[in-house]
């Protein structure tokens, strides 16, 4: 086929790949939602409810990183296919899970290692056969699928749970099946090239993951699990250096502006993750609202978010590749300022302050990744992509982790910028300029790598948007 065909047959299986990445999200704050709901179940303490989560995400982290490394000389269309069949048979044995919190916790290991290759390789797809505008387009799509599946994890889980039974969320993906025939007839047939796989680097990759999304989960109480990651990250360089073929190319680091966007990714995810974990607490105990109350709220926001990720391309097209992101970041840097000023006023700002984040959040995801796969050696956008992946996925558990650890501490009770004149704002207000920090240092880190030439669109980009 030729391009204009091939792009037209991966849009046709986009809609199918994206779905995934819907319930991968899904499924997660659905877990979330319903962690009291498993410790009574299983009699089990809170903390060990959260490996439920933890160990998806960490077999999240791992698998993408694989299967993106993989796509470099592996069949992209195998490995998507090997989700379509394999996927389903998880899901429907984790129906089981009911039965047993180790199965649940085996089961929910399973759910994200088989689902990590479509969430990662989406990417890699869009890369691999659209024009940069339209990729542009697909991960706007990805980030407004991540809010409408928050959405729809927040509100639909306590009614799954109540009316029905938790375990009804391993049931609910099955729906991808319908996918697998469009899939099948239009992905194109890409074919593997001689390569090998670094087992050992793997490896190490796995327990410097596994270290530090434990330690960070755990809200840093265990700091042999910080020290092994750290000894497994000198190893791995090492390994680099040495090994021929390694799964990360040492040569990846040298290419400018790639550590620093990865080190953006850190900080984006980190204030994205620290932010979703704060704004409950605000809502429960600065306003008294129910949970219930928070989910339709979350929801609105969600919806709002989905519909500018819908619009990305077009507004890409209107402000350019790097403008999108620094727009992103000045909304998000908007949404912390209303809540950190204004916690303890009316609970409306604090709805306004998270649907500027969460509609932000969106638009400077889909500038940052757009920039950031333009700067990957060709050979080395697979394991670039998972390496994003991968950071962000320590990212995401830094951040919570992080602001976990400041949540109580004595020295957030001083008021900085907390006019509110309620005692218990100040840690919440205090949180919030903390994030506002973060994320003013990730947008003039991206200004610094990303200069303007990286805004620029090409007429023939913008015409095929058309």
């Amino acid at each position: 086929m030729h391009g204009e065909e091939v792009q037209r047959a991966v849009a046709k299986c986009m809609p199918w790949i994206l779905l995934f990445s819907f319930f991968f999200t899904f499924n997660e704050n659905a877990f979330n939602l319903i962690a009291p709901n498993l410790s009574n179940q299983f009699g089990i303490s809170p903390s060990t409810v959260s490996l439920v989560v933890t160990a998806g995400k960490l077999s999240f982290g791992i698998t993408s990183i694989v299967f993106a490394a993989l796509s470099d000389f592996v069949s992209i269309r195998k490995m998507i296919l090997f989700t379509c069949y394999s996927f389903p048979i998880v899901t429907l044995l984790g129906v089981f899970s009911e039965y047993s919190f180790a199965l649940l916790v085996i089961f929910r290991i399973l759910f994200c290692a088989t689902i990590s290759a479509p969430v990662a390789l989406q990417i890699i797809i869009a890369m691999k056969y659209c024009d940069k505008l339209t990729a542009a387009k697909y991960f706007g799509y990805n980030t407004a699928v991540y809010q409408i599946a928050s959405a729809s994890g927040n509100l639909f889980a306590g009614y799954i749970t109540e009316y029905l039974h938790w375990n009804m969320t391993f049931l609910l993906p099955l729906i991808t099946l319908i996918g697998v025939p469009v899939i099948l007839k239009n992905l194109p047939k890409d074919e593997s090239k001689k390569g090998s796989f670094d087992f050992i680097g793997i490896i190490l990759v796995t327990v410097i993951t596994a270290g530090l999304i434990i330690f960070m989960t755990f809200k840093m109480k265990y700091p042999l699990f910080l020290i092994v990651s750290l000894v497994c990250m000198a190893v791995f360089y090492i390994h680099m250096v040495k090994s021929k073929n390694p799964l990360i190319k040492i040569e990846l680091f040298k290419v400018k502006g790639v550590v620093w966007s990865l080190i953006v990714c850190l900080l984006f995810y980190g204030t994205e993750i620290g932010f979703t974990f704060l704004f409950p607490f605000i809502i429960t105990k600065i306003y008294g609202m129910s949970v219930s109350t928070l989910g339709v709220f979350f929801t609105i926001t969600n919806i709002a978010a989905f519909i500018t990720g819908m619009m990305t391309g077009r507004m890409i097209k209107l402000t350019g590749y790097r403008n999108i992101t620094l727009l992103g970041g000045l909304l998000i840097f908007s949404g912390l300022a209303m809540v950190a000023l204004l916690v303890g006023y009316s609970a409306v700002f604090m709805f306004l302050g998270m649907g500027l984040f969460n509609i932000g959040y969106t638009l400077f995801f889909a500038g940052y990744l757009t920039n950031y796969t333009q700067l990957l050696p060709l050979e080395q956008r697979g394991v670039g992509v998972g390496l994003e992946k991968l950071v962000m996925n320590i990212g995401s558990s830094l951040g919570g982790a992080f602001i976990a650890m400041l949540y109580g501490q004595p020295f957030m009770n001083i008021r900085i910028i907390d006019f509110s004149g309620n005692k218990l704002t100040a840690p919440f207000s205090n949180a919030s300029l903390i994030l506002m920090f973060l994320i003013a240092l990730a947008t003039i880190i991206f200004v610094k790598v990303f200069d303007k030439k990286f805004n620029k669109i090409d007429r023939m980009e913008a015409l095929h948007l058309e």
